[in-house]
């Protein structure tokens, strides 16, 4: 449906610009059904993966006609290049809007750290809290917490915790207090205003129930499978999702192995990581807590997670030239496997899925790469300035750049190959 949705940004703006188009096609191979509407001839092919759109004078033996792409202005040819890529931005946000009439993933405030010394510690908080409640009010995000600690001028206040699964009460007061920073100081916290004393972060409440196992990760390798339920790291317990990521983070950087315990179909069992293990290696995604909200907050939402999504490809880019960041990267049949999990899961986790793939898409044309829309677009700019480049160089160059696609496609369809393999042994 993404790449459908994708070719279908590219017909749809080439016709806004007068630029006739012959094909649209749903799959590849021979045409098994087809019919013309409007100039255009629609196919239903033999091999339905993918599609594309012929563009009059997108090839370089194409004759130049008046309305062809060689002859239109270079706005509208860049317009009409990515196209496919906004396709697939309009998609993402639709998704995320129909995934608001579920619900959103639950919101909560993690304790980090807690600071020696301070209130929080003298009442016994302890990192990988979560606060659920302060007086009685939902505590959902940093800006809540704030507030009432800034609200409640020296007064007592009621802290529930989540710890593990259970709800523990705490009582603290607020105030100023002196630490001893990085440097060996004594020092006011928190610039010697009232505080409790931690250090937080808003986190997704996730239950340790694992949903997708990403192909070639750590968890693949490792032989855990959707469904098992994570009670133990290192023989410490857990009961929430931001337990395992808590301690997984705080294991990172020791050279000991990490040990999962895990109960799967009543059976309890023991896996081994390797260290050095990551919460990006690990690979693994958890079933979250929804909640409904407020139109206003849902729309604030859906834009946040488009953004967040569009975040983590660019730092993902950064991370391709490490062996984790090239071991995570899944083809065709790592992100069908991911997409069979997530059905699986239920709809909620299979719109969450469609969005992340349709997103990257969209962004991933944009690259710069011949044969991508990103690398004709550069030729397009090249052109703006002065640099003319014949079009059989320019149809080498997109050539060159289709055969490392396609190279890198086998390579990595290989590989998740044999990452679907381990997942399917018992």
């Amino acid at each position: 449906m993404v790449i459908i949705i994708h070719e279908a940004g590219h017909m749809l703006a080439a016709k806004m610009c007068g630029v006739p188009v012959s094909d649209f096609s749903v799959g590849f191979g021979p045409s098994l059904v087809s019919w013309e509407w409007h100039g255009t001839r629609y196919h239903i092919s033999a091999f339905p993966i993918g599609g594309y759109v012929k563009v009059a004078g997108m090839e370089p033996d194409e004759p130049l006609t008046p309305n062809s792409f060689k002859v239109r202005p270079w706005w509208q040819k860049v317009f009409i290049l990515a196209a496919g890529a906004l396709g697939n931005f309009v998609l993402a946000v639709i998704l995320i809007f129909v995934l608001s009439f579920i619900g959103f993933p639950r919101q909560a405030v993690l304790v980090q750290a807690v600071i020696p010394g301070g209130p929080a510690a003298e009442a016994g908080f302890e990192p990988g809290d979560v606060v659920y409640t302060v007086n009685g009010q939902r505590v959902k995000d940093q800006f809540t917490l704030r507030r009432a600690i800034m609200s409640a001028e020296g007064r007592e206040m009621t802290f529930v915790l989540e710890r593990r699964g259970e709800k523990v009460e705490k009582q603290v007061i607020p105030r100023s207090f002196e630490y001893v920073n990085a440097e060996g100081q004594t020092v006011p916290y928190n610039e010697g205003a009232p505080s409790i004393g931690v250090m937080h972060a808003i986190v997704i409440l996730v239950l340790p129930k694992v949903q997708i196992v990403l192909p070639n990760s750590e968890a693949a390798k490792a032989g855990i499978k959707p469904g098992d339920v994570i009670t133990a790291v290192n023989d410490k317990p857990v009961t929430l999702g931001s337990d395992l990521y808590y301690l997984v983070s705080g294991e990172a950087g020791s050279p000991s192995p990490l040990k999962l315990a895990l109960s799967r179909g009543g059976k309890k069992l023991t896996v081994e990581l390797p260290s050095g293990t990551t919460i990006n290696s690990l690979g693994i995604l958890f079933a979250s807590e929804l909640e409904r909200l407020p139109f206003l907050q849902t729309v604030t939402r859906a834009l946040e997670a488009v953004y967040t999504t569009t975040v983590l490809f660019i730092q993902g880019l950064g991370q391709l030239a490490t062996k984790e960041g090239l071991e995570m990267v899944s083809g065709p049949v790592g992100i069908g496997a991911i997409i069979a999990q997530s059905a699986k899961s239920g709809i909620y986790t299979l719109i969450q899925i469609a969005m992340v793939i349709t997103l990257n898409l969209g962004l991933l044309n944009l690259l710069p790469i011949p044969a991508l829309d990103g690398g004709r677009i550069v030729f397009v700019a090249l052109g703006l300035v002065g640099i003319r480049i014949s079009e059989r160089k320019e149809a080498m160059a997109h050539t060159v750049g289709l055969v490392f696609l396609l190279s890198l496609i086998l390579l990595i369809t290989f590989r998740d190959l044999m990452g679907m393999l381990r997942l399917s042994l018992p």
